[in-house]
């Protein structure tokens, strides 16, 4: 595998990616950082608006943030890709404050399939963890 490269993700963003919620939406605007040859980090500010039961982060929302981080962290290797499956753990709930971050690792890759692992921490204390496993896509024109 081929190392990230924050250009290689703005390019392919710009390109096939451009409407994205996560990437897109004013209250969300993941933007990344690399943290490693494969690996990448987001900070993300919840808000109360996004809580749902007892003031949490609505769960929902952190799979689509995570969903979207590993999609990002595939695009910085150059590659457009579906998630084909994604497996979420929610360890604490994550509340509106601290900030968050959400650091992704490219783990495998055979053929066509991809396997990635994701974190999101506030104060260091790990909220929510995923594996995942994504198909290499053609960009339809």
């Amino acid at each position: 595998m081929k190392g990230a490269s924050v250009m290689k993700l703005s390019r392919l963003r710009r390109s096939g990616h451009h409407h994205c919620l996560a990437c897109t939406h004013p209250d969300l605007k993941l933007n990344f950082t690399l943290d490693g040859p494969h690996r990448l980090r987001s900070s993300i500010d919840f808000t109360k608006e996004m809580t749902s039961f007892n003031g949490m982060i609505h769960g929902g929302l952190i799979a689509l943030l995570i969903d979207e981080a590993m999609t990002c962290a595939l695009m910085a290797e150059g590659h457009y890709c579906a998630t084909g499956d994604l497996k979420l753990r929610y360890h604490q709930p994550t509340r509106p404050e601290p900030t968050a971050y959400i650091t992704v690792t490219v783990d495998s890759k055979f053929g066509k399939l991809y396997r990635l692992s994701a974190e999101l921490k506030q104060k260091g204390v790990l909220c929510a963890s995923a594996q995942a496993r994504f198909m290499k896509q053609a960009i339809a024109s």
